[in-house]
């Protein structure tokens, strides 16, 4: 052969020339496991995993590959030689070599062993597998920042599972906060004294963490060699975490630098592609999770404010319609006490005065009341206690709570029950209250003459009361405006249009605090129907 590792061993030397040009690795032993005969496959496996393959002729297995001792390859090759059976294995060698082999008696009491060389295989199923961890630690720490909702915990989660996942000694992470400093939020498996020391620094440090994020790109440093040139007044930090190569890899939020994550790996250890790219895909699930972070404290602090105006606005109306209650009831109970003669004889026309004192009075009442009872729903300070209840009683009683308006109007009133039982879900009293608002808007905006109904209707899911008036209806496009509060629309050019137009407000916001809903259908010159549709008691 060319190198001289081929001898006659009685295979003959064209044959010997034949072996080399496969790529399958055969190499002979003698019954004494002496080298007789290598091919060209094999001398290239010997000398990558460190063997003189010129060596190796003449000496035995055993002399040469000195590791053999107690793993499965003796115990196979042993077999193959004591039992003249064909057996078969697969064997390492570093640094990344992988064999199929297989040992096969020869007919002069050696073993012939023919081995397939699977390391790129092998190596490409390794970075496969690596691939899926990585895939699924990213997956595993995506889920992990999704329920975490502070900077903190956040940097924690993110230091944790990149540790683990790229084989980093330790890792940090830095915000860029608005003193223009880099802060650490979290860092694991430095020294305290590191981390104190670097605890914030400037963005213009000749640092590698100030780099990656002053530049926007990467610092990749793949040896403690290239680390130590670089940044050579690191050399005693460096010596100081035992580290060796480091990454630094800028956090952005639409295109804007905001912090960085770091990892320093062992002396001995390397980053390579891959772990760059995960390191990479790491800081950007940081950057989004510390915006939701951002967001969610925003929103909180947003609400927290919101909330005190909203008990403040509540607050302030609670006490000012206390404070105007008290003097109006007053001036009620002065106007009855004067209309009942008690200071003395009251005239014809002084009496009408008093009813229109008192109308005012309880007019005024009726606004402030309006007004107290929608700053209490919007605060979430209305208790519904919803129950099962007769339907038909609570809107068939409605009738008496307004014939007086219903006859000073003009009006027709009529009731229209299902024919059946309806029993609804929700609280009596705020229905009462409702149809007390709708009947009052009804009868407001309906001219003399007019009829007001009230009809019931039962199905299997829900119970529904509807009030129609013959009023001159509303335009299709202001339908949903009237449930607005302090919104008032002139339905007649006659019709009076005094109050608060927080009625109907107040009217749908306690129908959907019962699990319901309160709608409005209206033709201009037809008139108009509102619906409180309520669930059906099981």
């Amino acid at each position: 052969m060319s190198d001289g590792t081929a001898i006659d061993n009685g295979i003959g030397l064209g044959l010997n020339e034949a072996l080399d040009e496969i790529s399958d690795i055969y190499v002979v032993f003698d019954s004494s496991w002496r080298f007789v005969f290598e091919n060209r496959a094999a001398r290239e496996v010997m000398r990558e995993a460190g063997f003189d393959p010129h060596d190796a002729i003449g000496k035995t297995i055993w002399e040469v590959v000195t590791f053999l001792g107690g793993t499965a390859a003796e115990a196979s090759l042993r077999k193959a030689m004591s039992e003249r059976v064909v057996t078969e294995w697969e064997e390492s060698y570093p640094p990344d070599i992988r064999l199929r082999c297989r040992a096969v008696p020869t007919l002069d009491g050696g073993v012939t062993v023919v081995a397939r060389n699977m390391s790129e295989q092998w190596k490409s199923d390794a970075r496969h597998r690596a691939a899926e961890e990585r895939t699924a630690a990213l997956q595993a720490t995506t889920a992990a920042l999704a329920s975490a909702l502070t900077l903190d915990r956040i940097a924690d989660i993110i230091v944790s599972e990149g540790r683990s996942t790229v084989g980093a000694l330790a890792g940090s992470v830095a915000l860029l906060k608005e003193d223009g400093l880099l802060h650490i939020i979290a860092a694991a498996g430095y020294n305290p004294e590191i981390v104190q020391r670097f605890e914030h620094f400037s963005i213009d440090d000749d640092l590698p963490f100030a780099h990656a994020v002053e530049s926007g790109t990467a610092v990749i440093l793949n040896s403690i060699e290239e680390r130590d040139t670089r940044y050579p007044h690191l050399k005693e930090t460096r010596r100081m975490s035992g580290g060796g190569p480091l990454a630094a890899i800028p956090m952005t939020i639409d295109g804007q630098v905001v912090g960085g994550l770091g990892f320093t790996f062992p002396a001995d250890g390397s980053i390579g592609t891959e772990n760059v790219e995960f390191m990479t895909a790491l800081a950007q699930q940081c950057a989004q999770a510390i915006e939701r972070a951002r967001l969610y404290d925003g929103e909180k602090k947003a609400r927290a404010f919101a909330e005190e105006a909203n008990k403040a606005k509540t607050d302030f109306l609670t006490t000012m319609s206390h404070e105007l209650r008290t003097p109006l009831n007053a001036i009620g109970g002065y106007a009855d006490l004067i209309q009942a003669g008690i200071r003395g004889p009251v005239t014809e026309e002084q009496a009408l005065d008093l009813d229109r004192i008192k109308r005012s009075q309880r007019h005024l009442l009726s606004l402030i009341n309006d007004v107290l009872n929608f700053a209490k729903l919007q605060a979430g300070m209305v208790q519904v206690s919803v129950i099962d209840f007769d339907m038909d009683v609570v809107a068939s009683g409605a009738e008496a709570l307004v014939t007086p308006q219903i006859l000073e109007r003009q009006l027709t009133y009529r009731f229209i029950g299902a024919g059946e039982r309806c029993i609804a879900r929700g609280d009596p009293e705020k229905v009462e209250q409702i149809l007390l608002n709708l009947l009052s808007n009804a009868i407001k905006f309906t001219e003399p003459g007019g009829e007001v109904t009230v009809s019931l209707e039962c199905d299997d899911a829900t119970v529904t009361v509807k009030v129609s008036d013959t009023g001159t209806g509303i335009s299709s496009d202001k339908l949903q405006a009237v449930f607005e509060p302090f919104v008032q629309l002139n339905r007649t050019k006659t019709s009076s249009n005094e109050g608060t137009g927080l009625g109907l407000a107040i009217s749908r916001d306690l129908a959907r605090a019962m699990g319901g809903e309160l709608t409005l259908s209206s033709e201009p010159n037809v008139g108009s129907v509102f619906s409180l549709r309520l669930l059906r008691a099981i």
